[in-house]
């Protein structure tokens, strides 16, 4: 009877979304901002004009190094609110860091939906996104601020921006990404700040009902892909359709267009005669609807990548440590984990969990079970399955199981990879599923997160409805230390070039005896990648799809990382 009542609740509310859907279309004031800007200072095009200099350059040169190939950029998010709905709760701001840590790494399960003409420009950007642990003056922060303000709505004037008038100021915007949350009028969804700009207003504002993917995030934008469009902006990214009609983004890639595609269309739709494939309109810097955008192409990838090379226009985000918890080194302390809890188990709940030693089986516990005191050991680099499975008062209804395990054990779940499985189910049968732990987790005993829910957008921090989670430890051993661990080239070894097309050189230091090296190539999901060979000085990496792979270097005395662009 749940069920029938709840289903029925769902239609009629399902029903009002889509008739108050049809009428909302996506709006980035981007551009409008932009010409606002290079109004007011004209030494702003100049700069612009530099930074397209750059990028060319990096484009054009497939040779060109980026100082890191993994891009974690330290994220403040600034909470403007007059409405309880609009001061988003955390779990909502976490669901948005996934959202671009997912989008960003080609981790996002909707990417398999991209139309075969274009599945091989979709790229893995390799940009990673981290709550900020630390303020620009050095305090211990939890990279979210808040101000309860008697304004109802906010303009693209960028007023929000600055505590002089009414909003909040930017943090150092070298550092972090600003990401302001507002009530914006007018119909925006949102806007940002291309590089060049000034370092007082830099950042990305975003309607608090389009930001991440639970709370108050409303339909057809309720996806966190506002954000994922508005940061493509901050990183240099045009709109596809270049503002004009068949005009020009930048992007050697991406078909010309005649103009901004909204809702969900029907592929292939041709204009400017670029058929038969037609407009990429599932590209992130469309206007179509969140469910409908999942891909940024190779070329838009190279365009932002270009900011973080030598002379890049973000290339100070690198060497930030607004992602590092202050203090650093000596014992790590024990991490708070966010609550998550259903808030009904009258219907169903978890009734089994085992991985390795851990080994539960159970009634209902009340929405939430803490079994920390439980936990097994597993060695960075292997395969783990792990078996779970629901348990019901009468009716076996679908649930949405969606398993994490914190392996940077920075206090959340949110970081790549750490999503260890996702999969639905209506059956109290046991599920099972394969996993392979990264070999960059840290060393030491960690949370793993079991959520079973009948909301498919429940996440790792969430209350909701119908359903149960339960939290265990996990000891990782053979990974990389809990305190920061050097590379492999900052203890000896030199590896080039990077990026690399078909072999990677590797050379070992001469104290190093080169029949003790072993070389151990990983995807960002953790995954080994079994088919390249090292034959003690070159690794042969031409077999790999293109993407961000990390090095594990064991010799006997020592295990480093490094990590590789392959292209």
């Amino acid at each position: 009877m749940k069920k029938t009542i709840y289903s029925l609740a769902l239609a009629f509310l399902g029903l009002g979304a889509s008739l108050s859907a049809e009428a909302q279309t996506r709006q980035c004031s981007t551009m409008e901002n932009l010409a606002a800007q290079l109004a007011a200072d004209p030494a702003m095009a100049q700069r612009m004009a530099a930074i397209e200099n750059q990028t060319s350059s990096f484009v054009d040169n497939p040779l060109a190094l980026r100082t890191s190939a993994v891009v974690t950029i330290p994220v403040v998010v600034h909470v403007l609110y007059n409405t309880t709905a609009q001061n988003v709760s955390d779990a909502q701001i976490q669901s948005q860091i996934a959202v671009l840590n997912e989008d960003f790494n080609k981790l996002n399960a909707d990417v398999s939906k991209t139309p075969s003409a274009f599945a091989g420009l979709a790229a893995n950007v390799g940009i990673q996104f981290v709550l900020a642990k630390q303020t620009p003056t050095g305090a211990a922060t939890t990279g979210i601020e808040r101000k309860s303000t008697t304004r109802t709505s906010w303009g693209t004037d960028d007023a929000m921006k600055k505590v002089s008038t009414g909003g909040l100021d930017a943090w150092n915007s070298a550092k972090y990404l600003n990401l302001w949350v507002c009530n914006l009028s007018g119909g925006v969804l949102g806007y940002a700040q291309f590089p060049g700009g000034a370092a007082a207003t830099d950042g990305v504002v975003i309607l608090s009902s389009g930001f991440g993917r639970n709370g108050s995030a409303a339909a057809p934008f309720n996806l966190g892909r506002t954000a994922t469009h508005e940061v493509g902006h901050w990183l240099n990214l045009r709109h596809i359709w270049g503002d004009a009609s068949c005009g020009n983004d930048l992007v050697s890639d991406t078909p010309t267009q005649q103009t901004s595609n909204g809702g969900c269309p029907s592929f292939p739709k041709v204009t400017c005669s670029n058929g038969p494939n037609g407009d990429m309109f599932m590209n992130y810097m469309d206007y179509t609807d969140d469910a409908c955008m999942y891909m940024f192409s190779n070329g838009q990838s190279s365009r932002m990548n270009a900011l973080f090379a030598t002379g890049g226009a973000r290339a100070g985000l690198l060497t930030s440590t607004g992602g590092t918890a202050p203090g650093g080194g000596g014992t790590p302390t024990t991490p708070t984990y966010c609550a998550s809890k259903g808030t009904n188990v009258s219907y169903e709940w978890v009734d089994f969990v085992q991985l390795g030693s851990i080994s539960r089986t159970s009634g209902a516990n009340a929405g939430y079970y803490d079994g920390t005191a439980l936990g097994t050991t597993v060695t960075a680099g292997s395969s783990q399955t792990i078996s779970y499975s629901a348990g019901y008062a009468s009716t076996a209804y679908t649930e949405y199981w969606k398993i994490y395990i914190d392996y940077n054990q920075d206090g959340d779940f949110i970081d790549s990879g750490e999503l260890v499985a996702s999969r639905s189910s209506a059956s109290a049968s046991t599920l099972t599923s394969t996993f392979t732990v990264p070999a960059t987790a840290k060393n030491g005993k960690t949370r793993l997160r079991v959520v079973m829910s009948d909301a498919s957008a429940t996440t790792s921090c969430n209350s909701y409805s119908y359903g149960e989670t339960e939290d265990y430890s996990i000891t990782i051993s053979g990974g990389t230390a809990r305190q920061s661990v050097a590379s492999a080239e900052s203890v000896g070894y030199r590896i080039f070039p990077n990026p690399a097309t078909d072999v990677l050189n590797i050379e070992v230091p001469a104290s190093i005896d080169n029949k003790a090296v072993t070389v151990t190539v990983y995807d960002v999901r953790g995954a080994q990648m079994k088919q390249v060979s090292f034959d003690g000085n070159l690794l042969n990496v031409g077999t790999l799809a293109k993407g961000v792979y990390t090095l594990r270097i064991a010799d006997g005395q020592q295990v480093t990382h490094q990590r590789f662009i392959k292209e």
